[in-house]
């Protein structure tokens, strides 16, 4: 900078160099939404929001724009969030740095409540009616090999169940492998319970089939269908 007195003398300063950064953040990861355990209903699924963003120089927060509003820290990379059932919803991120760019990642996915009765039965199983189930029905089999089995195309999975000091035990099988024996006892009775889930990178077409394991003493196993995000 230079100043010029009246008279024309002069005085400059020493010059200085400006650096301009215009390199907006990145979403390494884009928000991705993945089925958690909890209690279900088909106004509020339990859902993880995850996401990882990154920036050149230093990143200073990311916001969650829709369908609710909250600010993250630079390193926090999810929550715990719940998501309407049978609705598609755009969960809406923006990633700031320190000089004022941003970026906007706007995925849309939908959880899907798919009742026992879409499952293709194997064995014994019983209908049972509450307004305490999903859709008002489920089923109930304490018969040993006993399996339900769904199919479906999406990126998270979670199946839901009736839990009491009775419940048994159920293997888990993912596209015909066992992946899981989850044990359905619980000191007090809950319906509607996210048990056990599973996610993945996309959405691809998966099964899940649930088979009763008879377990002495307390067989009965309680299913009340299966949720997955696609």
């Amino acid at each position: 900078m230079r100043a010029v007195h009246r008279s024309g003398r002069t005085t400059t300063t020493a010059a200085l160099n400006v650096v301009a950064e215009t390199t907006a953040p990145t979403f390494a990861t884009a928000p991705k939404l993945s089925l958690r355990t909890g209690t279900v209903s088909t106004g509020a699924v339990p859902v993880t929001l995850g996401w990882k963003a990154t920036d050149d120089t230093a990143l200073r927060s990311v916001k969650l724009l829709s369908p609710t509003a909250a600010t993250f820290g630079a390193t926090t990379t999810g929550s715990s969030r719940t998501a309407t059932s049978g609705t598609a919803t755009t969960w809406s991120m923006r990633a700031y740095d320190y000089a004022g760019n941003y970026r906007t990642s706007s995925p849309s996915y939908t959880p899907v409540i798919l009742q026992e009765t879409a499952a293709a039965k194997s064995g014994s199983w019983t209908t049972r009616s509450s307004g305490s189930y999903l859709g008002g029905t489920s089923y109930s089999s304490g018969s040993k090999g006993a399996s339900l089995t769904w199919t479906f195309t999406g990126r998270s999975a979670a199946w839901v169940v009736s839990r009491a000091a009775t419940s048994g035990q159920a293997y888990v099988y993912v596209d015909g492998t066992k992946v899981a024996t989850v044990d359905l006892k619980s000191s007090a009775t809950v319906y509607r319970q996210a048990i056990w889930t599973k996610s993945w990178s996309t959405s691809a077409q998966h099964t899940v089939k649930i088979v009763v394991v008879g377990t002495s003493g307390r067989p009965t196993v309680t299913t009340d269908g299966l949720v997955h995000v696609k």
